[in-house]
């Protein structure tokens, strides 16, 4: 029921085209720069930018959706911008780390585009709320989990830090919310939540808002 009014209230949102290449641009880089780290040469450092930019849509639209491959593999231009990302990164990485703050705002944009993008994806492929709550944080930070995953460190996603999985939790939740009981356009609502999520994402880096272990001390194992 919910769902069938979330939809009625009008045609789907679509984040325009500039905005999501520069979105895959922006965790392009973050990809490339994780592979440079790691001291891999151009192949690999594609490979893991392509990965960090598109691997959360592979995750939803795997596990979730299933309806044919995901927009990184059919759209050429995302990866055409990915693959630029991971070149200027690998030429000009000394002065891509100068650019940290510029880099952390536009990651945040791209956290609050993505999850509007995987909710929307996901109700449009018929699924319930709060599958496409999880549709949306999949889409939002399942690049990340892949990237760790692949150089083999512990994912991020898992250890107390500072706010991210929440925040795009937040903004699907928001998203949602706003399609459902506000007099907005879905466009509208996208772009507020993209707008408070970046926000709050900002806040948590300025302030260096964190999750915390459950335990200080892993609990014993039961006897």
């Amino acid at each position: 029921m919910l769902l069938a009014e979330i939809q009625k209230t009008g045609t789907e949102f679509e984040l325009p085209i500039e905005f999501t290449l520069f979105a895959f641009f922006t965790f392009g880089v973050t990809g490339a720069l994780a592979g440079l780290r790691r001291g891999y040469d151009f192949i690999g450092v594609v490979f893991l930018a392509l990965i960090t930019a598109g691997g959360g849509g592979l995750i939803r639209d795997g596990l979730l959706i299933s309806e044919g491959p995901a927009s990184i593999v059919t759209n050429g231009e995302y990866v055409i911008v990915v693959v630029v990302a991971a070149l200027l990164t690998s030429l000009f990485h000394r002065y891509v780390y100068r650019l940290n703050k510029v880099i952390a705002i536009v990651d945040a944009l791209g956290l609050g585009a993505f999850a509007v993008h995987g909710v929307q994806r996901s109700l449009d492929a018929g699924l319930s709320v709060p599958a496409a709550i999880l549709g949306g944080t999949l889409t939002a930070v399942g690049g990340g989990l892949l990237r760790d995953i692949l150089v083999r460190e512990e994912p991020l996603l898992f250890k107390p830090g500072q706010f991210y999985a929440l925040v795009a939790i937040g903004g699907c939740c928001l998203f949602l919310a706003l399609r459902r009981w506000a007099v907005l356009t879905p466009k509208e609502a996208g772009l507020i939540t993209i707008v408070v999520v970046a926000t709050f994402r900002l806040l948590a880096i300025r302030f260096n808002w964190r999750t915390t272990a459950l335990y200080s001390e892993p609990p014993a194992p039961s006897p």
